[in-house]
């Protein structure tokens, strides 16, 4: 089985906004800077406030060039997916996609408990945390749902380790019944492990 257009490109697309936002942050930042160093009036310092002012516009610049670099490969993968569901599915079920993705990721996600042990002594405080949750919760963070007219594809990474696998696997039927509530014009057979993915597969009623 392999994964649709949307499922390879979805946390691109989220990296990629995250990466914008901050891009932009840093721009106005050096921006910022640039003009404070402006408002500064030391004559003796004037040629040094000049060669620095010119760095962070140079910089800034960069910045800018970098981020509408990075907007138009967003722009593109977005178009590309709705040009595809316009011409051979529906742009609702994009959306869809996206809700139900962010669903299913809240609904899997594991709280990462810490233990605090403290020492014979009380003197010494250790901060345990749990190795298991924290690799499972970053297999399933590439999670994704692919809702069509037709059908309905759930894809799973499966993590790394042999404990997370397992919950996992004890999970399976939970997350059958909740992509199957969710979902409830689709019928879903058994759970597909291929290699290190897992894939549950819906068809339209």
């Amino acid at each position: 089985m392999k994964k649709s257009f949307f499922q390879k490109t979805y946390n691109l697309n989220i990296n990629l906004i995250l990466l914008i936002s901050l891009l932009l942050l840093l721009k106005f930042a050096f921006l910022f800077l640039e003009n404070q160093f402006g408002n500064i009036e030391i004559e003796s310092l004037k040629s040094s406030i000049s060669f620095v002012q010119e760095k962070l516009n140079f910089v800034a610049h960069f910045i800018q060039s970098l981020t509408l670099t990075l907007i138009s490969i967003l722009v593109l993968s977005i178009c590309t997916e709705l040009f595809q569901r316009i011409t051979k599915d529906s742009v609702l079920n994009y959306f869809k996609s996206i809700y139900q993705t962010i669903r299913l990721r809240q609904f899997l996600k594991q709280d990462e408990m810490s233990e605090s042990i403290t020492s014979i002594d009380n003197q010494t405080t250790v901060t345990k945390f749990n190795l298991t949750l924290k690799n499972f919760n970053y297999a399933i963070s590439s999670c994704t749902v692919d809702i069509r007219q037709d059908s309905l594809s759930v894809f799973i990474k499966y993590p790394k380790t042999q404990q997370a696998q397992k919950l996992l696997r004890d999970m399976e039927e939970h997350i059958k019944e909740e992509i199957s509530s969710q979902n409830p014009n689709y019928y879903f057979s058994s759970s597909i492990r291929e290699g290190s993915r897992l894939w549950f597969k819906g068809a339209r009623r």
